[in-house]
């Protein structure tokens, strides 16, 4: 029997980005509400799993706290000192709609260890295969900013940490948020060791984002996939994404791994 773990750690949902406007900063004529990337959605599927008993069929990791070095193999020193002096203050915005507060950073590190977790739980043996609720999440984070609620870059710290303590030669990312994932295509724009691939609502967000014609540059020319979609299309346009473009990429490159999408 397949074993599959679920990576989570209750201080992910501690984080609480403050008031805040989806689309412009609170105050004045902006009424400040709660940020849609809220700890209560992620803590309702961790209860829904145990309510219904699924959690008992799981491997239950808890992550580590990833530590600065592996911060560092895809975030700028001068980000990560900004990052963490603003947490420290209690508020701050690291970038385009991702704000913090006391302890985010902490937190955040902590949501880049469960990635990290997950994908050495699989690659080690200890499961076949694993999930980790990561929160804040990540794939909007730039090198040099984070953006869309995101910090970290979970994902690329992930797999460059990975690359770094074990023989892995070639990765490949499923994101299938109704966001593009920025953050992981641009860590990996011009890299042939790892295939990233983004099924999204076509120019939600970040808006003029994740267009077929970006597929990296480089050596990474080709292993950057986009697969935009239109608004109300539905799941049977993303199974069949899935059967003709992602499952048939994934066959000719044949990734060591595949991370938890984070």
């Amino acid at each position: 029997m397949r074993k599959t773990a679920f990576v989570n750690h209750e201080h992910c949902f501690w984080h609480d980005g403050g008031p805040c406007s989806v689309f412009a900063e609170p105050g004045g004529h902006v009424q400040p509400a709660g940020a849609a990337e809220h700890p209560e959605t992620k803590r309702r599927l961790r209860n829904l799993l145990e309510v219904t008993g699924l959690m008992d069929q799981l491997t239950l990791l808890k992550g580590e706290l990833a530590e600065e070095q592996d911060l560092l193999r895809f975030h700028s020193q001068d980000y990560i000192e900004r990052l963490e002096a603003m947490s420290e203050a209690g508020y701050g915005q690291a970038g385009e709609f991702a704000p913090l507060r006391k302890d985010s950073y902490l937190i955040a590190r902590r949501s880049a260890g469960q990635a990290i977790t997950a994908m050495e739980a699989v690659l080690t043996g200890q499961c076949d295969n694993a999930y980790a609720l990561c929160r804040p999440p990540g794939h909007h984070a730039e090198r040099d900013r984070g953006r869309g609620f995101c910090l970290l870059g979970n994902i690329p710290i992930a797999i460059m940490t990975m690359m770094a303590r074990y023989d892995v030669k070639r990765v490949a990312v499923v994101d299938w948020d109704v966001h593009h994932g920025n953050g992981t295509q641009q860590a990996f724009w011009e890299r042939d060791d790892v295939l990233s691939i983004s099924l999204h609502h076509d120019n939600n967000y970040p808006l003029n984002s994740g267009g077929v014609e970006e597929r990296g540059e480089g050596p990474g020319y080709g292993f950057n996939i986009n697969i935009p979609l239109p608004p109300g299309c539905g799941i049977g346009a993303y199974l069949h994404c899935l059967d003709e473009v992602v499952i048939p990429a994934l066959k000719r490159y044949r990734p060591d791994v595949i991370p938890p999408y984070s």
